[in-house]
């Protein structure tokens, strides 16, 4: 067994490919270090030219972390490789930086490919070298073929990352307007997680089911928590998630309450965490639950106008699809929007 061993590459994504053969080097290793080689810019371009959010070396390491946590011999290390000419140039250059991220003697390196082998051989003949499963038999795929196939080459991205891939819907609307029983329908037909509007049950669980004290406290809360019970449905999305409202609404109910607006909630609000926003006009039956404030149709659509053109001051307006008509009809239109979305079609 070696004692210490180096398992290096960019991992833009990690796949379940990079995991298994970390975990078979943790096998021969007394201690396997994770090494996540990053340029910058050579990061923001590839993932600009698959169309995607930069994933930046502190998400690839958080990533690789959650996954080897509980294995204690493994530990993640970043080289940067700012100064580095891109490969296949700059050998030299990084295997000195590979030996201030490893200062430790290293006994082997595994690898992936065997176009490594040569090099490492050469700058490192003290170290052995190890290539595992070249032709990818067991996980025949690759970062690049993940970047540009998310959704269909989902089964391979860690589970860990998925929360960073999957899309995102948001169901926005005033009250009675039927986005909660969207959101469980949207849901259930894509076999996927939804999160609910934490705000719906705030009043009962916090304040005695008695809204005339809400403070500007309750709706900060209000949005820290929906922040938390989203991020928590992201864990387990398959593909795409969908949420029951966001910061944007509990602004909304700030203003409604209160008669003013709150610093504190409009921090969470973020049209970047959504590639969807479908909101639903106040058109349908009006449905007393106990909690609904105003059943009056004229007043429905006037707050239905405001909370709209809150939406769209704070940025979602591009993403924004109105949804109206009978349950039937907007079921059957989000289902088509929601489709496109996920085979990158605009609908």
């Amino acid at each position: 067994m070696y004692k210490v061993g180096v398992y290096f590459g960019r991992f833009c994504p990690p796949h379940r490919g990079h995991l298994y053969q970390i975990v078979e080097a943790s096998t021969k290793c007394e201690k396997l270090i994770v090494v996540i080689s990053d340029n910058e810019q050579e990061t923001v371009d590839i993932c600009r030219q698959a169309g995607l959010t930069t994933i930046t070396y502190q998400l690839r390491k958080q990533w690789i972390n959650q996954q080897v946590q509980d294995i204690e011999h493994i530990e993640v290390r970043v080289l940067n490789e700012n100064t580095i000419p891109r490969y296949p140039s700059g050998w030299d250059e990084w295997c000195k930086e590979m030996r201030n991220v490893v200062p430790e003697a290293i006994d082997a390196f595994f690898a992936g490919d065997v176009k490594f082998e040569a090099m490492l051989k050469r700058h490192f003949p003290e170290s052995a070298v190890e290539i595992f499963d070249p032709k990818r038999t067991r996980y025949p795929i690759s970062a690049t073929d993940i970047r540009h196939d998310i959704l269909g080459n989902w089964d391979y991205i860690l589970g860990s990352a998925r929360p960073f891939f999957a899309k995102k819907v948001l169901i926005a609307g005033t009250e009675s307007c039927g986005k909660t029983t969207l959101t469980k329908c949207l849901a259930k037909l894509y076999n996927t997680s939804w999160s609910e509007e934490v705000g719906r049950y705030y009043a009962r669980d916090y304040l005695g089911s008695d809204e005339t004290i809400f403070t500007d406290t309750d709706f900060s809360r209000i949005a820290h928590l929906q922040y938390e019970q989203d991020y928590h449905a992201l864990r387990s999305a398959n593909r795409v998630c969908f949420f029951d409202t966001d910061a944007t609404y509990t602004d909304y109910f700030s203003e409604l309450f209160l008669g003013r607006r709150n610093a504190l909630v409009e921090a969470y609000i973020d049209p970047g965490r959504y590639d969807m926003v479908l909101f639903l006009l106040p058109d349908v039956r009006w449905v007393n639950d106990g909690q609904r404030l105003n059943g009056d149709q004229e007043r429905r659509m006037k707050l239905s106008d405001r909370l709209l053109g809150m939406y769209r001051a704070q940025g979602f307006g591009d993403k924004i699809t109105v949804l109206s008509g009978n349950y039937e009809r907007r079921l059957t239109k989000a289902v088509k929007l929601v489709d496109g979305l996920m085979h990158g079609n605009a609908v």
